[in-house]
């Protein structure tokens, strides 16, 4: 394989849309970016990959003016740009954030002109506001009412507002930090063909992925980054998948993803009988000891809804839930009983729901895990430091740093201590809502085997999650919902992409 240097190629800094020179950041102790150097001409879509915490989102916020480097330059067709939002804005440059920074309560409209409402004499000029607005989801493709709340839209139609907001300010540079990680296949599809059709009429795109095949599908160059140091600069055409994975982890993964356990259920510890809720339309279902139970299904089809109600983290209107261990039987009427008597639940929103982003570490790992780390009913730090670290190596946290900020680490990364909270409790029953949802293929393999681990410990599991592979590799037997309902279920070895595919579109019904 060629070296980072013979691929880079000279050219005058005028023909370069954005160039990123020497770029180095650091995080307290942690070197967050070691020296990387990037260019982008226009017209081209230049993917950024890398596992979580290789530096990606950082290197990205300090091209966008978010945050300032502690070396190196930015500039835009050979001009300096000045570190600061605003003055990344004035010279086009353009970001679209992974979490998503729209106003719920403004309307489509007023969230794409946010922070650059047309005025005159002091007042808003709405029909100019709207019609801005209108060009500038008419140059991306999309239709959605300009007067709607944001927050009555789709996550999907949420994510194309971002996007419009950015191309209203008709950037130069436009990045983009995983836009298709909450999106189906279908809206994914569009979105890359969207960004093709930007890229055409000369924007210069930064494109940050987890996911190979897209990378391969729009990129024309590709930069890989691992510890925060940059390992490839290539064209994309000249690499293949494996390549690309093998530069991302720096190691082989330990996991073929294609590889099942040698499962014998036990007991059944979780049954759930006629549950409804809203989305929700009398569900039955059961989960035995050692088994991994998968929900499949479209978006929209109650999966979340489902769980949300078994364990009582939202109301359900009708059912009956108990769980049983060693012979004995409780009913969960709320969450709070399920996690006293041995629920985990990893979320699907991890930053809303999972993790005190502003908490460490270590005090997000004790939440769960209070009363057997306490004396007397008084903290033992001693005791706690060394339970969080425990965990935070085994879930292979990087850096492993416990008295870090939760907020400070990747998505992946959060993702593990979110994991690494329940692992703490050796739960009888866990439920995971798109556990690998947004995190890069290294931290997938990681999590899919503490997954398996915690089955082959007893642990009840049940997983929902929108990724194909993933539900046909994890799980023992999947149920398929659409419309709130189970419309059919698979054994493992009756499973495949298009049998599940079909029961989701309401085609066929099978029973395990």
């Amino acid at each position: 394989m060629d070296t980072l240097e013979s691929r880079v190629t000279t050219t005058s800094s005028a023909d370069i849309a954005i160039a990123a020179t020497g770029i180095s950041k650091r995080f307290g102790g942690a070197l967050a970016v070691d020296d990387v150097s990037l260019q982008i001409a226009p017209g081209e879509i230049h993917s950024i990959v890398g596992e979580n915490g290789a530096g990606k989102s950082t290197l990205m916020r300090v091209m966008a003016g978010i945050i300032e480097s502690d070396s190196g330059s930015v500039e835009v067709f050979g001009a300096p740009v000045d570190p600061g939002t605003r003055a990344a804005i004035d010279a086009g440059i353009a970001l679209v954030h992974q979490e998503l920074s729209l106003v719920p309560e403004m309307t489509v409209a007023e969230n794409i002109l946010l922070g650059a409402f047309p005025t005159r004499f002091g007042f808003t000029r709405y029909k100019d506001l709207k019609e801005i607005a209108a060009n500038a989801l008419a140059e991306i493709g999309v239709s959605v009412d300009l007067d709607e709340r944001v927050s009555r839209l789709s996550v999907a139609l949420r994510q194309f507002v971002e996007i419009a907001r950015a191309v209203a300010r008709q950037p130069k540079v436009l990045i983009l930090d995983e836009p298709t990680a909450t999106l189906t296949p279908a809206e994914t599809d569009y979105l890359l063909r969207m960004l093709s059709r930007l890229a055409d009429g000369g924007m210069a795109i930064a494109y940050i992925s987890h996911r190979i095949p897209e990378v391969f599908e729009i990129s024309s160059n590709v930069t890989i980054l691992r510890d925060g140091r940059q390992v490839l600069t290539s064209p994309i055409a000249d690499l293949t998948p494996q390549e690309v994975i093998d530069n991302m982890v720096g190691r082989e993964l330990k996991e073929d993803l294609q590889t099942h356990r040698d499962a014998t259920p036990g007991e059944v510890v979780l049954r759930a009988t006629d549950i409804e809720a809203p989305r929700v339309d009398s569900v039955s279902l059961e989960v035995r000891a050692g088994e991994i139970v998968g929900l499949g299904g479209l978006v929209g089809a109650g999966r979340s809804e489902l769980v949300r109600a078994i364990i009582g983290a939202d109301n359900r209107t009708a059912g009956r839930v108990t769980l049983t261990r060693d012979g004995r039987s409780v009913t969960l009427s709320s969450y709070t009983s399920a996690v006293r008597n041995g629920v985990g639940y990893v979320p699907e929103e991890r930053r809303t729901d999972g993790l005190a982003l502003i908490m460490t570490v270590s005090d997000n790992i004790r939440l769960p895990n209070r009363q057997q780390l306490s004396r007397f009913g008084i903290k033992a730090p001693r005791r706690i430091a060394e339970f969080a670290q425990e965990l935070a190596d085994k879930v292979g946290l990087r850096p492993p740093e416990i008295e870090r900020e939760a907020g400070q680490y990747s998505g992946g990364n959060q993702q593990k201590v979110v994991l690494a909270k329940w692992l703490g409790r050796r739960p009888d029953f866990m439920v995971l809502d798109e556990p690998t949802r947004g995190v890069d293929v290294g931290a997938k393999a990681e999590i899919h085997r503490l997954v398996k681990e915690m089955a082959d410990n007893g642990t009840a599991v049940l997983v929902v999650s929108s990724d194909l592979p993933e539900l046909l590799e994890l799980s023992d037997v999947i149920h398929v919902m659409r419309d709130g309902r189970i419309t059919g279920s698979l054994a493992r070895e009756d499973a495949t992409e298009q049998s599940v595919m079909t029961l989701a579109a309401g085609e066929a019904e099978a029973v395990a």
